[in-house]
């Protein structure tokens, strides 16, 4: 899954190198046309599941030493740097933009002594000299626009934090089950996707009583079906895919 992709060229926001930079609106999403997953919160899983497959995938390499670790992410593609979610103008093609779009090109990363550091991704066409919002004012410090950018970041990393704790409880829990995503186009063709967990429904309805009031009075019981309801959504990415590909190219 190639969700890691959208930042082409990362660096940290610099007060003064940055003053006189401009922000303009992102008409397209020209940046995510080739990721074909993106990593969502558990707070998005209400709006995620009306349009996308959620799904959970390893967060370490395979062969990288220690306990299974795992992220919830929309699927967006059903092969590999291929978004069916991006159309042809570069525009975002679905009701819901999860957040980890719309915080792009602004991020937040570990600096070399581990604290978390502002970045924006300096190869985006809407970070600018001369179109948009300003980010730094003369005295150096953030325009409101900024100032807003950075609360919606913050909140962005806190529901990630709870996110992976979630699927941490998951993996303890024995929860998941690699699946094998398999489609067959109007033509006739088939296509399988594979590298994507998914809840194993008979174990989440044999729950030890306990665990299942937990998930029940925390709202972890609405979100996993959440996810197992998004999992119908396969047949729209499907219809996609098989749209996309009657498309002539272009001249």
């Amino acid at each position: 899954m190639s969700f890691t992709a959208l930042y082409r060229q990362p660096v940290p926001l610099d007060r003064k190198l940055h003053l006189g930079k401009r922000l303009k609106k992102i008409a397209g999403s020209r940046a995510a046309a080739q990721m074909n997953a993106c990593l969502v919160t558990a707070s998005e899983f209400a709006d995620v599941a009306k349009e996308y497959v959620i799904g959970f995938v390893p967060s370490r390499a395979a062969g990288t030493p220690g306990p299974l670790e795992v992220s919830a992410v929309a699927l967006l593609g059903l092969r590999a740097q291929e978004n069916l979610f991006v159309d042809a103008d570069g525009r975002w093609d679905a009701r819901y933009v999860p957040a980890f779009v719309r915080r792009y090109p602004f991020a937040y990363a570990s600096d070399g002594e581990g604290r978390p550091a502002v970045i924006v991704d300096a190869a985006c066409e809407a970070f600018n000299d001369t179109e948009g919002e300003r980010l730094i004012q003369d005295d150096g410090e953030a325009t409101p626009f900024l100032k807003d950018t950075l609360q919606f970041l913050d909140a962005f990393e806190q529901d990630l934090q709870r996110t992976r704790a979630l699927c941490a409880r998951l993996v303890e829990l024995d929860l998941l089950k690699s699946v094998q995503i398999d489609v067959t186009l109007a033509d006739g063709s088939k296509l399988s996707a594979d590298g994507v967990q998914m809840i194993d429904e008979a174990k989440l309805k044999d729950l030890p009583e306990a665990v299942a009031i937990e998930f029940l009075r925390n709202g972890v019981l609405g979100l996993l079906y959440a996810h197992v309801i998004s999992t119908t959504n396969v047949q729209r990415l499907t219809e996609r895919l098989g749209a996309q590909l009657q498309v002539p190219p272009a001249a």
